[in-house]
């Protein structure tokens, strides 16, 4: 039985409406579906290249390829498929339609290769081709510049995921909308890559995107997402990120921060996970002193008592981002910045009713949170330090000894 989430689902349609019908060979995939097709084998002539280190496992391919091979071979490792592994970004549906018209064309070439990471399924024969005897046409001997490379023929089983995309993701989608002509048909360049370990590819992925353009903000912070400890605990980014992670999965912010470029949630885990949470969580932060053991769990359990403390404050402010500030980034980057303000006056980790006690003020003495409104009177990072300044001020009413 496989059982999907809202997050799959939110995912798998949104890779129906970019691709079509080519979203079935990842939908049988996932699903544990084989298919009679997946019972051939297509090879390829392929060079063969080595890096001159004797030790590196990793072995270089460059072959040609049709389109519609790749798009029924090719996984795309994705962290929106809930993937903890994953890393890339979700096809971006505007990207595709400039690159399908340039298919279009009868002198469309597209010179920059594909880079594909080879599964274990894929085998290599050896083609009896002594390079040292290569002649020309005219019998001349061919003298081959580099010894580590050599003629072999890739065996590739046409199952969905025995190839990994690691590169090139809009440049072969686009292939969905063009002629089947053009997809049966079209030469792609591909640099296969066996050996690479997961962060190698990760590496590999972001070494590629990071110089060419822009990477999904989101997707560069929840690759930097772990569940060691030990990491988090010496690097406050890492416990930042790991902590709004795990807040996704519990009240109340179940469902309402985006960890990817897919979905309509407001906050987001960039937006959350940065400079006020991060300050919080350093070593000299506010919610660090009062939590010794610098255990993410036990931030994750302040954070939901705090934050459940403010919806229950402002439940229709709350439930309603797209008018209210609140459940925004700007509005969670003003409560972290007042959370710190709390706990320095507490001296002491809140509890629930010490969160509601102080955020209590707030209800009596500001009046508007409306997004609009507040945009308009706070611009720029100094008006919103100093709409923070405001809400200490409005606590302090009751509470004179707050500070901001």
């Amino acid at each position: 039985m496989c059982v999907w989430g809202q997050q799959e689902l939110d995912y798998y349609q949104a890779l129906v409406a970019t691709i079509g019908t080519y979203a079935k060979y990842e939908i049988l995939h996932s699903l544990g579906v084989k298919t009679k097709e997946e019972k051939s084998v297509h090879p390829v002539l392929a060079i063969r290249m080595r890096q001159p280190d004797d030790d590196s496992r990793q072995e270089l391919f460059l072959f040609t390829t049709t389109p519609d091979k790749l798009l029924k071979t090719c996984v795309v490792f994705r962290r929106a498929s809930n993937n903890a592994d994953a890393y890339q970004r979700m096809l971006q549906a505007k990207r595709l339609p400039k690159i399908r018209k340039f298919l279009a064309r009868a002198t469309a070439v597209l010179p920059t290769n594909i880079i594909l990471q080879l599964s274990e399924r894929v085998t290599v024969d050896k083609i009896g081709i002594d390079l040292d005897d290569l002649k020309d046409e005219h019998g001349k001997h061919l003298a081959v510049s580099s010894p580590h490379c050599d003629l072999v023929r890739l065996n590739i089983p046409m199952e969905y995921a025995s190839l990994e995309l690691i590169d090139g993701q809009h440049r072969l989608f686009a292939f969905t909308a063009t002629e089947p002509a053009t997809t049966k048909s079209f030469n792609l360049v591909v640099l296969g890559i066996r050996g690479l370990l997961e962060k190698q590819q990760q590496d590999t992925f972001l070494a590629i995107n990071d110089t060419s353009k822009r990477v999904d903000p989101n997707l560069v912070a929840y690759l930097k997402y772990t569940t060691d400890d030990i990491k988090c605990q010496e690097e406050p980014e890492l416990m930042a990120i790991r902590v709004v992670v795990d807040l996704t999965e519990h009240a109340p912010f179940k469902g309402l921060i985006r960890l990817l470029d897919t979905g309509k949630n407001i906050i987001t885990l960039k937006g959350f996970s940065g400079y006020d949470l991060k300050g919080l969580l350093s070593k000299k932060g506010s919610l660090r002193k009062q939590y010794s053991e610098n255990r993410p769990d036990q931030y994750v359990t302040a954070l939901r008592m705090y934050f459940s403390a403010v919806k229950e404050t402002f439940p229709d402010e709350w439930s309603d981002p797209h008018t209210y500030l609140i459940a925004t980034n700007r509005g969670i980057s003003a409560f972290l910045k007042l959370l710190r303000s709390l706990l320095d006056l507490h001296a002491a980790p809140l509890s629930h009713a010490d969160a509601k006690k102080y955020l209590a003020p707030l209800k009596r003495h500001w009046g508007d949170w409306r997004t609009a409104n507040l945009k308009n009177k706070y611009v720029g990072s100094a008006g919103w330090k100093q709409f923070h300044r405001e809400l200490v001020e409005a606590i302090e009413k009751d509470f004179p000894s707050l500070e901001a």
